[in-house]
C-alpha cells in the first residue's frame, strides 16, 4: 500500500463520524456528524442540492472537521440515506425539503454542540429557501454555492435544449409514466419523488420563481430577516445556475452583509467546476473560499 494511502487511512481513523437521526415533521432524516479532534470552533451544516446525496459532500465535510469544525450532512426525506419508501410512494415536495427538512437539520446541529458560531452552507436548493426559515436568528454565517433563482430562459445554447427537454418533454412524460422522476434513467444520478420534480419545474419555468407560492404552499418570509454575513458564490462555467439566476439571490438577503464572488476555475488552475463539482476532491482548491465568509 502506498504511503499516502496509509496516511489517509490513519487520519480518517482518528476522526469520529457519527450517524444522526433527525426528526422532521412527518419524517425522520439520516445525517452524518463529522467531529474534529478537539472541541469544535464552530458548527457547520451543509444543505445539499436537489437530487444530490449527502455522501457527495463527505470528503468536504471531513476536510471541514480537519479544520477544527463540527460538520453535519444529511439527506432530505425519501431520498438517499433518509429514504424510507420508494419515491413512487412519496408525497415529498421541494418545499418539504427546503422548509421542514432544512430547518429540522439545523435544529439538530444546534443540539450536537454549543459552539460560538453556526455556519450554513447551502448548495443550490440549500441556499434559496433560507429566507423562509424561522431559526435565522441562530445563524451567524451563510455561504451559498451555485445557488440561484433559475428561470429556463436564462440558459444559453446548447444547454438550453437540454433544459427544454427536461422541463417540457422528457421530464414530464417520464414522471407521469413512472409516478416519480426517474433520475437514474435520465442521467441525473438519482430518482426523486414526483412532488419534488413538479414543484421544481413550476418554479424554474416561472419568471417569478417561487413568489406565486408565497402565502400558500410557502409561508411568508421570516419577518426578522437574516442580517449577518453571506457569501454568494457562483462559477463562470455553471450552465445550470447562470449569472442572471444568481443575481436574483441578492434581494432575498437585502438586509445581510453580502459578499459576492463569481469564480473562474482557471484562476484556481482547475479544469471545470460547473454546478456540482465545487465539493469534489479534484476541486479542493476552492474549499477555503467556501469555508471562509469574512
Amino acid at each position: 500500500m502506498a504511503m499516502k494511502q496509509l496516511e489517509d487511512m490513519m487520519a480518517e481513523s482518528e476522526q469520529r463520524v457519527e450517524t444522526v437521526k433527525i426528526p422532521s415533521e412527518g419524517a425522520t432524516l439520516t445525517g452524518k456528524a463529522y467531529w474534529p479532534k478537539g472541541n469544535p470552533k464552530s458548527s457547520i451544516i451543509i444543505h445539499g442540492a436537489t437530487g444530490v446525496p449527502q455522501l457527495f459532500y463527505a470528503r468536504f465535510a471531513r476536510w471541514v472537521s480537519e479544520q477544527g469544525h463540527l460538520c453535519l450532512t444529511y439527506d432530505y426525506r425519501d431520498f438517499g440515506a433518509s429514504k424510507q419508501t420508494h419515491p413512487r410512494n412519496s408525497s415529498a415536495t421541494m418545499a418539504d425539503w427546503g422548509l421542514l427538512d432544512q430547518q429540522a437539520a439545523f435544529d439538530a446541529l444546534l443540539k450536537l454542540a454549543d459552539t460560538p458560531q453556526k455556519h450554513v452552507i447551502g448548495h443550490s436548493l440549500g441556499g434559496f429557501m433560507l429566507p423562509f426559515h424561522s431559526n435565522l436568528d441562530k445563524v451567524d454565517k451563510v455561504t451559498t454555492v451555485a445557488c440561484g433563482q433559475v428561470y429556463w430562459r436564462d440558459h444559453h445554447l446548447p444547454y438550453f435544449f437540454m433544459v427544454i427537454l427536461f422541463w417540457y418533454l422528457l421530464g414530464p412524460i417520464a414522471t407521469r409514466l413512472k409516478g416519480y422522476l426517474p433520475g437514474k434513467a435520465l442521467g441525473l444520478g438519482a430518482d426523486m419523488p414526483a412532488g419534488v420534480y413538479w414543484q421544481w419545474r413550476k418554479w424554474c419555468t416561472s419568471p417569478t420563481f417561487y413568489s406565486s407560492d408565497i402565502g400558500g404552499v410557502l409561508p411568508q418570509m421570516n419577518p426578522n430577516p437574516y442580517k449577518g454575513p453571506i457569501k454568494i458564490i457562483g462559477f463562470t462555467d455553471d450552465e445550470t445556475a447562470p449569472k442572471a439566476s444568481i443575481d436574483r439571490m441578492e434581494p432575498l438577503y437585502k438586509d445581510a452583509q453580502i459578499i459576492r464572488q463569481t469564480l473562474n476555475p482557471a484562476d484556481f488552475e482547475l479544469k471545470e467546476v460547473g454546478h456540482l463539482k465545487a465539493f469534489t476532491k479534484q476541486n479542493e482548491a476552492l474549499w477555503p473560499e467556501i469555508l471562509e465568509v469574512s
